[in-house]
């Protein structure tokens, strides 16, 4: 009996070597991943006076809320080149001045070659030009300004351009290439969408009613809204 309890001992101390815990190393924790934050979008909002449109920055030398203090008849502007997503203008480019560029519409940035490309320029075009060098590729500009066609353009004295649909049409190089204007001192290239705002009383009468008052009457448009896409 003595010989059994002792081969008995020596099998539990056997199971207790074998099944004894191991500790084995925690798995290592995975890795956290932090999203890259998005890129900002610089969206500008052009002589924004008062009431910059929401989810733009304002630029206008005046308005109180403006976030960048800038006049805009003073080239070149102090943007740079391909870094603007989008650019809105609601009825600024009416009080564009009706002349070229002079010494005192130069900016002090302004370089010997700026000198030289803006200096005799028509302002309106110095104008767009900026908006082409500093929007990003294929970006959108949208602008408002009161029709030529209509009684509300010539309200405001300090009016100095005055709009039809066919004007955003000089925008458009390939459109100034064949209507023989490639003289014309630019260099800014949009694809060109205008539509039109109407009093409410017109959009009552049909759309063939519309469309024959619009070809012979005054007052039938209000606003001609412009969408441009930035082309090479």
């Amino acid at each position: 009996m003595g010989k059994k309890k002792k081969q008995q001992k020596k099998a539990k101390a056997k199971d207790k070597r074998t099944t004894a815990a191991v500790d084995t190393p925690a798995p290592p924790a995975a890795p956290s991943l932090a999203l890259a934050p998005e890129p900002k979008m610089l969206k500008l909002d052009l002589g924004c006076g008062q009431n910059p449109k929401d989810g733009f920055e304002g630029v206008d030398l005046y308005g109180e809320k403006a976030t960048h203090k800038v006049d805009l008849f003073k080239f070149p502007w102090p943007f740079q080149d391909a870094t603007v997503d989008e650019i809105h203008c609601s009825h600024f480019l009416e009080h564009v001045p009706a002349r070229e560029v002079e010494e005192r519409d130069l900016s002090p940035q302004a370089t010997a070659a700026d000198r030289q490309e803006l200096l005799g320029k028509d302002m309106l075009f110095a104008f767009m030009d900026e908006c082409h060098r500093i929007m990003k590729p294929e970006a959108w500009m949208h602008v408002v300004v009161p029709s030529g066609r209509s009684s509300r353009a010539f309200w405001d004295p300090t009016h100095r351009r005055f709009f039809m649909q066919e004007t955003f049409l000089y925008f458009a190089a390939e459109w100034r290439r064949i209507n023989g204007l490639s003289h014309y001192r630019t260099k800014c290239n949009f694809g060109v969408d205008v539509g039109q705002t109407i009093p409410n009383e017109e959009a009552l009468r049909s759309p063939e009613a519309q469309q024959i008052r619009f070809q012979h009457y005054w007052n039938v448009t209000v606003d001609w809204v412009a969408k441009l896409k930035k082309q090479p």
